[in-house]
């Protein structure tokens, strides 16, 4: 799978000068205003938790640009079951009981064996 790169900090200081100023923008993301350039809109990556205030800052989903929705995804994590094996354990008192169950996630629907 071919994964697009991109310049995320040119695509947050797009979306910047369209709402606001860099000081204002520094001052909710909790960063001195002269510090936006370097750490932010001068890099290609960023931090996923620092993507995720910006993009709660701005309003806007800037995970977006790396969701590839390829048939390769589809595939994956659509179209094939996939097994949870899980253990569920009750207590009252004394006694103690414990399942193991398997959930079945298929494309539309979910089996419990």
């Amino acid at each position: 799978m071919k994964i697009t790169r991109v310049n995320i900090g040119e695509r947050i200081k797009e979306k910047v000068a369209g709402k606001m100023s860099d000081a204002k923008f520094a001052q909710i993301i909790g960063l001195k205003r002269q510090n936006i350039k370097k750490t932010i809109f001068d890099k290609r990556s960023i931090d996923t938790d620092l993507l995720a205030t910006i993009s709660e800052a701005l309003d806007y989903n800037f995970f977006q640009y790396y969701y590839s929705d390829t048939d390769c995804n589809k595939k994956d994590y659509n179209s094939s079951v996939k097994e949870l094996k899980a253990s569920f354990t009750l207590q009252i008192g004394e006694a103690k009981k414990e399942e193991i169950f398997t959930l079945c996630i298929g494309k539309d629907n979910i089996n419990i064996k």
